[in-house]
């Protein structure tokens, strides 16, 4: 009996020193998964393995057979050790526990790239990066002045800079083209639409343009553009979608651009503060595996965009949800209306503008405003770059 006694006093002690001596994120740990109930009747996870960056420590995990992660751990852990918490489950518990908090602002580099991929924004981890060509389509949400123009601006910038010869961009600002009829010069840029109507229009062509394309690739025995060498991309961005939401010939034409586009080059952005069953088409919200959420005011809405909470809690402009099968907070590249039209100066023409943009800005003149003005920026006329 004294045996058994003194041997469970030494198994106690060297429990309690080897506790004393752990490191103070662990036992704060351990403290978490006590208090949250996170084991397996008396099984709780294990410490096996610590890792040490120069930016972030990692601990691993051994869970007991039948646990799995809990969303709890996610928003607990990082108010309890008050740094930035990544939690990660691959059949062992992955923390990741940061030394500094993600900065709030980081500026576009003017890095080209020399496929389809774009640096949407900044983690913990550094850079992270988009490939239009993996996942071709996606979804923003955010509310106002929170980051979804910044963003498409970004992209902007990011494929011009990047395959300026062989990228296509259709802008649909249906802020009446405020954000992004200063652009509409740019060569690259094919359509700036900034009413109803004029989206009708420039989708039904595509849409034709699509089939014609579905046709070609059939009769030469092409699957996607990757079988066809086919480097041209085109790009359908969309401001305020929700504008289109009372247009059928709209809805109709994304949806089938979405479904079938996305092989043959076709890249859709749709962007909206709230994507709702009633401004989202179905095949258009299906066929977009990225989506993206900056700052929302419920969680209800967060859900609706990315299927998840979070976006609710975001903490600055800028700062957003990537959400694909994974999920990464980010911050997006900060980048001006003045740096894009100062470095694109060689792309400005004097084609023709779009007969519904030409209404607008008719509108506006006859008001006394102009919504295209980028007099200031020296841009050079097309005969100077020949």
């Amino acid at each position: 009996m004294i045996d058994v006694i003194l041997g469970g006093s030494i198994a106690a002690s060297i429990m309690y020193l080897v506790a004393k001596h752990q490191p103070k994120d662990v036992r704060k740990i351990n403290l978490v998964f006590n208090n949250i109930g996170y084991r397996v009747g008396n099984l709780a996870p294990r410490l096996r393995k610590t890792r040490r960056e120069n930016d972030y420590t990692e601990y691993i995990y051994e869970v007991p057979p039948g646990l799995v992660d809990d969303p709890k751990l996610s928003e607990i852990l990082p108010k309890t050790l008050r740094k930035p918490v990544s939690v990660r489950f691959n059949g062992v518990l992955i923390l990741r526990v940061y030394n500094t908090n993600l900065s709030s602002r980081f500026n576009y580099d003017w890095k080209p790239s020399k496929d389809w991929t774009l640096p949407f924004g900044y983690t913990l981890d550094g850079l992270f990066v988009h490939d239009f060509d993996k996942i071709p389509h996606m979804t923003i949400a955010g509310a106002t002045r929170q980051g979804k123009t910044v963003l498409l601006k970004l992209i902007l910038a990011h494929l011009i800079n990047s395959q300026p010869g062989n990228v296509e961009i259709y802008l649909l600002d249906l802020k009446g083209g405020i954000e992004f009829g200063k652009y509409r010069r740019l060569e690259q840029v094919k359509s700036v639409i900034d009413s109803v109507e004029g989206a009708e229009d420039v989708l039904q062509a595509l849409l034709k343009r699509l089939k014609s394309d579905m046709s070609r690739y059939a009769k030469n025995g092409y699957s996607n553009v990757f079988e066809a060498k086919e480097q041209r991309r085109i790009f359908i961005i969309t401001d305020e979608a929700a504008e289109l939401a009372g247009s059928k010939i709209c809805r109709e034409a994304l949806s089938e651009l979405c479904r079938i586009g996305g092989a043959l080059g076709y890249r859709n952005i749709f962007a909206t503060q709230y994507p709702t069953a009633d401004t989202l088409p179905r095949q258009v919200k299906q066929n977009s595996d990225a989506r993206i959420s900056f700052r929302l005011p419920t969680e209800v809405a967060s859900r609706v965009a990315i299927d998840e909470g979070g976006a609710e809690k975001l903490a600055n402009p800028g700062r957003a949800i990537y959400r694909t099968h994974e999920r990464h907070e980010i911050q997006v590249p900060y980048v001006s209306d003045a740096e894009i039209l100062e470095r694109f100066a060689k792309y400005f023409n004097e084609k023709e503008v779009d007969i519904h943009a030409e209404k607008t800005r008719a509108k506006d003149r006859s008001a006394g405003a102009d919504i295209i003005d980028i007099s200031g920026f020296n841009l050079r006329d097309k005969q100077a770059d020949k």
